[in-house]
């Protein structure tokens, strides 16, 4: 994974070269994202940078054996935590680890690597249950992270969602990751980083991600098309055109309902921009401009709330027609008490 290959987050994928280039890329990282932003493809190209031998123009070169075996996660020095529990593949094993789970992780990651917590669970074959990081997944930390590396340079541990992280697995953590070995680097993924523990939180350098843009280009037109039937049917008090647009969103797969999602609170943020004069209208969309002379400042929280609880509940498999019409619902009310 190279810094080329992730969307969005320009400015970031910058600096972390640059902190790469001047040596100066702390031991613990914390990433902060929303579920879908992409931090794991981050992190992963991170690595990748710190250990190619032939990166330059602010890349990893993709080609050398280190690139190579990170990109298809066989680096002996690479290694993931993430939740796991007790399932059929854990044979009944009462204190699971990420590794006994590390082929269905390896193939998740490989399909789609922006996923969310509860994609990783449905992959995992957890069910209904959740995950945790427990102090025997510490144990197994502990004992990698000092062990000499194989290849002879960095040693690195990504641990996804350190917030399902037991407070004795983390206390137990807590030395190595205040004071690891040389050429020892954490990387935390984390989506709710006031859930984290004070003490690791505390020790890492926290790096919050910005939303994956929007493609442009022809989803990028039906995704507009979309919202702006949302807002017209709201504005004219037309709910069966609303409801007629939701039932259309619930059927075009739970993927492109998450990005639709996405693109919908970033119209929102485009058009309480220009609602501010932040942004000019022209620089807008045209089609958003006009939603911005319409509601108060105080519709547009209220409205990301309700897109934003739709994609929550898509992301843990909640039935999709019940979420958009919910949602459409909940718009058509609130459009109604604004404007």
């Amino acid at each position: 994974m190279r810094f080329n290959d992730i969307k969005g987050n320009r400015e970031l994928k910058k600096l972390l070269a640059e902190m790469v280039n001047s040596d100066r890329v702390g031991h613990a990282i914390m990433l902060e994202e929303q579920g879908g932003y992409g931090a794991l493809p981050l992190a992963m190209a991170l690595i990748q940078y710190l250990s190619c031998k032939h990166r330059h123009d602010g890349d990893s070169c993709g080609e050398c054996e280190s690139c190579r075996r990170i990109d298809r996660m066989v680096h002996p020095d690479v290694h993931y935590v993430f939740p796991v529990n007790t399932t059929q593949k854990s044979g009944g094993e009462k204190k699971p680890v990420s590794s006994t789970f590390f082929q269905e992780w390896k193939q998740l990651v490989k399909e789609n690597p922006c996923f969310t917590e509860a994609e990783l669970y449905q992959a995992l074959g957890l069910e209904d249950k959740a995950g945790t990081i427990s102090v025997q997944e510490a144990k197994e930390i502990l004992g990698i992270m000092n062990m000499h590396s194989f290849e002879g340079g960095n040693r690195y541990m990504v641990i996804y969602l350190p917030e399902r992280m037991t407070a004795e697995a983390a206390n137990k953590l807590l030395k190595i990751v205040e004071e690891p070995f040389p050429g020892s680097y954490f990387i935390f993924i984390t989506q709710s980083p006031q859930q984290v523990i004070d003490t690791i939180r505390s020790r890492c350098l926290r790096i919050a991600l910005q939303p994956v843009p929007v493609e442009t280009g022809k989803e990028s037109g039906e995704f507009m098309e979309f919202f702006t039937s949302l807002m017209d049917a709201s504005l004219q008090k037309d709910l069966l055109s609303l409801l007629k647009t939701c039932e259309t969103i619930a059927a075009i797969g739970r993927e492109r309902q998450k990005r639709f999602c996405l693109f919908a609170e970033e119209c929102l943020r485009a058009i309480m921009m220009t609602r501010l004069g932040i942004i000019k209208g022209e620089s807008s969309a045209p089609s958003l401009t006009k939603y911005s002379k319409v509601f108060p400042e105080t519709f547009y929280e209220t409205a990301y709330q309700i897109i934003d609880s739709a994609k929550k509940s898509i992301e843990s498999n909640v039935n999709p027609k019940i979420t958009f019409c919910n949602m459409g619902n909940l718009l058509f009310v609130n459009i109604r008490k604004f404007s």
